[in-house]
């Protein structure tokens, strides 16, 4: 049913617009699976407590303690949610021990996780998919969340020690944050995309700086002006060769000072756009030196590339990492920035 290894964590994959899908091979049958799912003392164990009526329209409740599920304690940032009230939502599908739906408890039912389990031998592959994610970042949260809570899950199952659940999730959290950083503002991997690398004699630092500092960008990008935050907008112009102006737009997606930039990016104008959902992501990889690898990601859907102009858009692309370059010739101070 999939190519990914289910018995392996860090496995999960965007299968629709924000919709994250995690497959795992759980031991067995799947009638004990299903009572880890809906039982709400074995819920608890890995998961969160909490009832669940059993039928299409029911309630569900989920009494979230971190605390319990491993010999880990919590760290700092998520103690404010250790004694959080109950979260509800509602059974969507009910099918033992086959498929079981509900929207997601303490988000007013914006998103729903479904768990689907098909019997393979001893062992029951469990496909979990949440749909309906507000955005990137979430699907982030969502999907290092719920591997790490299987993980705790199979260790139930299995009669093993509970892992470390706190470790396994911050692990996963940075797995799926490199993962899921080349997506559309549509949270979907684009059908279309073109790279440009180039190496430069600057800091991670620095060129994030390039792409995130207006008065940098403002010497080498054009005439730039934004709102440098997650949802803010920018808009720039540059002149062509023949007197013409060119001005792009668009506005920050995701923003990890040193390491990325996620951006939509489109033209300026009233003419219809072929390139649907159109955006780059600008990563900085450190080399010895001081040195630094800049890999230029542009994704779009719908029009589909020929040759031409692949290669086209790469020569704009380097071109415009040309005055980078150029920049950094004549401001030798910006290479260094920490």
């Amino acid at each position: 049913m999939s190519m990914r290894d289910p018995e392996s964590d860090g496995q999960g994959i965007v299968t629709e617009p924000r919709t994250v899908r995690i497959e795992r091979l759980l031991p067995g049958p799947a009638e004990r699976v299903w009572d880890y799912l809906t039982d709400p003392q074995k819920r608890g164990q890995w998961l969160a407590a909490g009832p669940m009526q059993a039928h299409a329209g029911g309630r569900v409740e989920h009494l979230f303690r971190h605390r319990e599920l491993s010999h880990e304690e919590t760290p700092a940032r998520y103690r404010g949610f250790e004694n959080s009230p109950p979260m509800f939502g509602e059974v969507t599908q009910w099918d033992p021990p086959r498929v079981l739906a509900y929207t997601w408890p303490g988000d007013n039912g914006s998103s729903e996780v479904t768990f689907e389990l098909y019997p393979e031998g001893r062992d029951v592959l469990l496909v979990l998919t949440h749909r309906r994610l507000a955005d990137s970042d979430t699907m982030v949260s969502v999907a290092s969340g719920w591997d790490a809570h299987l993980g705790i899950l199979i260790d139930r199952l299995k009669g093993d020690t509970p892992r470390g659940f706190w470790s396994a999730h911050a692990r996963l959290e940075g797995v799926y944050r490199c993962r899921f950083r080349f997506l559309s503002e549509q949270g979907t991997t684009p059908q279309h995309a073109v790279r440009v690398e180039r190496e430069f004699d600057a800091t991670p630092a620095a060129l994030y700086a390039a792409w995130t500092d207006l008065a940098v960008m403002n010497l080498w990008f054009g005439r730039v002006e934004a709102d440098i935050r997650v949802g803010g907008s920018y808009r720039v112009e540059s002149d062509g060769d023949d007197g013409e102006v060119f001005a792009h737009k668009g506005k920050y997606l995701a923003l990890e000072p040193g390491r990325f930039v996620r951006m939509t990016f489109a033209v300026d104008t009233d003419e219809p756009n072929p390139y649907l959902d159109e955006f780059i992501l600008i990563s900085f990889h450190g080399r010895s030196e001081g040195r630094t690898l800049l890999r230029l990601d542009n994704g779009w859907d719908g029009l589909g590339p020929t040759e031409q102009d692949v290669e086209a858009a790469r020569e704009g692309w380097s071109m415009w990492l040309d005055l980078l370059d150029r920049m950094f010739d004549h401001k030798p101070e910006l290479r260094q920035l920490l």
